[in-house]
């Protein structure tokens, strides 16, 4: 009977290249010999059929770990310098010297040359609260009006010396849609002055109730210079913001925001200056004032480029309930936006 046999030559991939380019021959099967007669019996085809099917089998991963191999070194390689809002990029593919430079603005909302996404974070879209705001701020008594009588008279502000200053430090964006509309959080500080109009400051009475403390009735009455009470908060907002129109990159767009701020107070005092004998004096006096620790408000904001106009309105009490002025702050002013 003619022997019949297979040879099967298995070439395995390729470890020496410097560069770690895998090369590997898919199986070669190669038939030296093969006679077929009608004496040989079933199990012997039976035989040579299971023997090519292990080979693919055994082969498939090769084949395909290949292919991947393949895609990946058709990849380029990109080098990003950053320039501001402007990125410089320098394109290269790994196995040749060809180079590509290209000179893109950040802000637009596109992907990478290297096929990478923007962060799901963000989506492309940047929201405006980090930066430096000012603003004069006032407070409605429980009538909604400005102006202030009777008990609560003491209270009444000079409003072009009673400024807020605030530094906003944290900013996180989330996109919402696209990268025109998203949420915008964060954290700063807020610097509260309000400067009274009258030649008076503050004090709490024996039950702990905050009360007018008239300078003009000391003995000898004292003028003072100014004086005023200055709170600082921490803030955490939360807003929606909208830009448009979308086609225009983040910089030059319109924006408009709205939405909540949280404040927890860190600390209050009193100032007064007067002269007295010639000689310039200054008291300030640290304490709590009966003023809530914790406040929320509400806010709306339009701005374009580096500049926002905000309005901040607080439904919570300046004083704790019963214990002071019933009195609800507000703010208008300008910011400063880091872009």
């Amino acid at each position: 009977m003619t022997d019949n046999f297979w040879v099967v030559t298995f070439l395995t991939r390729d470890a020496s290249h410097q560069r770690e380019q895998n090369k590997f021959n898919i199986i070669h099967i190669f038939m030296k010999r093969m006679v077929y007669k009608n004496s040989v019996n079933n199990s012997c085809l039976t035989l040579r059929v299971g023997i090519l099917l292990l080979a693919f089998i055994f082969s498939f991963p090769v084949i395909y770990s290949q292919t991947d191999s393949t895609q990946n070194q058709s990849k380029k390689d990109t080098t990003r310098i950053d320039l501001g809002n402007k990125e410089l990029q320098i394109i290269g593919d790994t196995d040749k010297k060809n180079k590509e430079i290209k000179l893109k603005d950040k802000d637009k909302d596109e992907s990478s040359d290297s096929g990478e996404k923007k962060s799901w974070k963000s989506g492309g879209f940047k929201g405006h609260w980090a930066g430096l705001e000012f603003g004069l701020n006032n407070y409605l008594n429980k009538d909604h009006s400005m102006s202030l009588s009777g008990d609560d008279e003491f209270m009444s502000l000079n409003t072009g010396r009673s400024i807020n200053f605030n530094l906003n430090f944290v900013q996180h964006s989330f996109g919402i849609v696209g990268n025109c509309f998203g949420l915008v959080t964060g954290m700063g500080l807020e610097f509260y002055n309000y400067f009274f109009e009258h030649n008076n400051s503050i004090q709490m009475d024996p039950d702990g109730v905050i009360r007018n403390k008239d300078y003009s009735a000391l003995t000898p009455p004292i003028d003072l210079d100014k004086s005023k009470l200055t709170i600082t908060y921490l803030t955490v907002p939360v807003l929606f913001e909208f830009q448009f129109p979308g086609q225009l990159s983040n910089s030059h767009r319109l924006r408009i925001s709205f939405g909540v701020i949280g404040g927890l107070k860190l600390g209050s005092h009193t100032k007064v200056v007067y002269y007295q004998n010639n000689n310039k004096e200054k008291r300030k006096e640290k304490d709590d004032f009966n003023i809530n620790a914790f406040r929320y408000g509400f806010t709306a904001r339009v701005g374009y480029k580096h500049l926002n106009i905000f309005s901040d309105f607080y439904p919570v009490t300046l004083f704790e309930k019963g214990k002071g002025p019933v009195l609800y702050p507000f703010s208008i002013g300008i910011a400063f936006i880091s872009i």
